[in-house]
């Protein structure tokens, strides 16, 4: 039989923790109640090791697959089987994989007499506290299909626009990079062959072409501390994230970059309207709700400043007035929340900040690619113009005076 570690009040008023040996978790907070006691907390020993366990390997499964068990299990809840029996019936694919096995431990968990959102909290280093708080109030609703329905949605909603910032990246990056290893190559390995044959034959060479073996040669005479020095600013940077301080640095730094700042802001925006907007939709309280929304930030700045806000929101501020106070948001975005908060339809507004910020994302994401592409490909033609007018000019010159 499965062991318990149980902390309790007795009828005189000591607490009192023990282990303790029953068939599950309901069965002995019965047991303890009838005795007269008020339990604070029974939990399994076996799940605090698997948990433990779990936090050692740290896996993640994929996100996809998550979704489609939720997809699943939402179906099979609102056709009207328990919790247990859903969950059994997932599980009889029998796959082995890190997703099936957390399945495995929060159906052994419910059965113990676990909370759905119970089993799922104790693996919070895998699975995000909005989708725990969703399960918490859908469990409080009676509806937890309904409850992972508007989980599942908020998922597909943020990943959307997630992937829109990531793809109109994707091209820039490339670009640039390409840009920056074809210079490093004609600088290091074609200038200094063609330079080479001028300075034998004892050509007069024009400022252009002396100023393009200047930097050939240094940058050529100094390449391996040119990698040094990259590789010491990339662990530089490594290092800083790692800190509180140097995070909290960069990602504020992230959204005062010209340009991109901006895009990035309207980003945590949108998303940050989409959280509020699907935790309020669940039945959760604004202060809450608000919390949960921080957790979900992986912006280090942006969170310390939501915090800022639940702690407004704690000491009875309205919600408008908290994000006005910390003046980091839009004031556009404060408006509309204003609105919604008055009228008491602070969900609705929420998800009508979410579209618009998003639509704005988009558009200004479009806008940006187009304007980067044609930049980045004039700048590296000017380049390799320089490059090669530099190279053959001293030629020029010669069949000139010839």
């Amino acid at each position: 039989m499965p062991t318990f570690r149980c902390k309790f009040a007795t009828p005189s008023g000591s607490v009192v923790e023990k282990t303790l040996i029953a068939e599950n978790r309901a069965s002995l907070k019965k047991f303890l109640e009838e005795e007269g006691n008020f339990v604070l907390e029974i939990h399994s020993t076996e799940r605090i090791y698997r948990i433990f366990e779990w936090r050692g390997r740290r896996k993640r499964f994929r996100l996809r697959d998550f979704l489609s068990f939720n997809q699943e299990f939402a179906v099979l809840i609102k056709a009207g089987l328990p919790i247990l029996s859903a969950l059994d019936t997932v599980l009889e694919r029998g796959a082995n994989s890190d997703l099936y096995d957390l399945l495995r431990e929060v159906r052994n968990d419910v059965s113990t007499g676990e909370s759905l959102s119970g089993a799922f909290g104790k693996f919070s280093s895998v699975v995000s506290n909005l989708y725990v708080a969703s399960l918490q109030a859908g469990e409080k609703s009676g509806s937890i299909s309904l409850a992972i329905s508007r989980y599942i949605d908020y998922v597909k909603k943020t990943l959307a626009i997630r992937q829109k910032v990531i793809t109109a990246s994707i091209y820039p990056a490339i670009l640039t990079t390409v840009s920056i290893f074809v210079l490093v190559f004609l600088m290091v390995f074609v200038v200094p062959t063609f330079t080479a044959a001028y300075f034998e034959s004892g050509t007069q060479l024009p400022a252009i072409t002396l100023v393009l073996v200047a930097v050939s040669h240094t940058l050529k005479n100094n390449i391996y501390l040119v990698v040094l020095l990259a590789v010491g600013l990339w662990a530089g940077l490594f290092y800083t994230q790692r800190t509180r301080a140097g995070r909290r640095f960069l990602d504020r730094l992230k959204l005062r970059m010209p340009l991109l700042g901006d895009i990035f802001l309207t980003y945590y925006v949108a998303r940050l309207a989409r959280t509020l907007s699907t935790v309020l939709a669940s039945g959760m309280p604004l202060v809450d709700a608000v919390r949960i929304a921080s957790g979900t930030m992986d912006n280090f700045y942006l969170k310390e400043t939501i915090e800022r806000v639940v702690r407004l929101l704690e000491e009875g501020g309205g919600f408008a007035a908290s994000l006005d106070r910390v003046e980091v948001f839009p004031k556009m975005a404060i408006r509309m929340v204003d609105a919604g908060e008055s009228g008491g339809a602070l969900e609705t507004v929420l998800d009508d900040v979410a579209d618009f910020y998003e639509m704005d994302v988009d558009a200004k994401l479009t806008i940006l690619t187009s304007a980067i592409e044609p930049a980045l490909m004039v700048i590296m033609g000017l380049l390799i113009g320089f490059i090669v007018l530099a190279m053959y000019l001293p030629i020029f010159q010669l069949a000139g005076a010839i």
